[in-house]
């Protein structure tokens, strides 16, 4: 009796150390599992946090690099700034050197620009009277233009020889036009034919008077009755209303030629 009762203790005690084994090692394998889950919450956010310096390293690789090329291309631009303004100052001393020369050459030019535009004035006072009004108006717009601060020497001299060529080409011409003239105190109507600066001549309008520029006495001296027929002639086909022929005018010969 006694050993049935020791044997079911021993059996007792025996499943009661099993029931605590087995509640122990569910302990420790619960323990295990939330250890585990810990560790991989860490690992998992180890490995976001190495993505993460992963990708700035990244970037800011690639900012440094875009860096580079930024001072690379800064660089080239400030050398070619340098050569840029190299070359600015080189022309800026050659245009300095232009200016002296130019004001040099002015100093020359403008006394003999005014001395051409007086001789002109001279030679129209003196040459035979054909357009005589234009002529003097020109000459007075040179006198003018050399007191025009906002026009260049080099247009002023080119205004100058224009002057020139036009008076050059009235004497390598036979032009004809009408007009008046003061005779004696009337007014009478007339055709003038200028022959180069050889002959001035003019017809009444019934053709049976005229008169010649007698550059001599620098007057109108009556045209000999000889010539009428001659210049009337002559002054249609200066007009283009007759076919070209000879003619003769009175040329005027000075003293000093004959």
């Amino acid at each position: 009796m006694k050993k049935q009762v020791l044997f079911k203790k021993t059996a007792v005690a025996i499943l009661a150390s099993a029931v605590m084994g087995s509640s122990m090692a569910a302990g420790e394998f619960g323990s295990s599992m939330t250890v585990e889950k810990r560790i991989d919450n860490k690992a998992a956010s180890a490995q976001v946090s190495v993505d993460r310096l992963a990708e700035q390293t990244t970037d800011l690789a690639l900012e440094y690099r875009n860096t580079l090329q930024q001072v690379d291309s800064l660089r080239i631009y400030n050398t070619q700034l340098e050569r840029q303004i190299a070359s600015q100052d080189k022309q800026i001393a050659e245009s300095s050197k232009e200016m002296e020369t130019i004001d040099e050459t002015e100093k020359g030019v403008l006394p003999l620009m005014d001395e051409m535009i007086k001789t002109l004035d001279e030679y129209v006072q003196l040459d035979i009277p054909f357009n005589i009004k234009q002529r003097q108006e020109r000459v007075q717009n040179l006198y003018a233009l050399m007191d025009t601060a906002d026009v260049t020497v080099s247009e002023k001299y080119r205004k100058i020889l224009e002057a020139y060529q036009i008076e050059m080409q009235y004497g390598n011409a036979v032009s004809a036009s009408s007009g008046t003239i003061d005779k004696d105190g009337e007014e009478l109507n007339v055709d003038f034919l200028r022959v180069g600066r050889l002959s001035y001549v003019y017809l009444t309008v019934n053709g049976k008077n005229g008169a010649y520029w007698d550059k001599t006495s620098g007057q109108w001296a009556a045209l000999p009755e000889e010539y009428l027929d001659s210049v009337s002639n002559a002054i249609n086909m200066a007009k283009g209303v007759a076919t070209q022929e000879l003619f003769k005018v009175p040329v005027p010969v000075t003293e000093a030629a004959q």
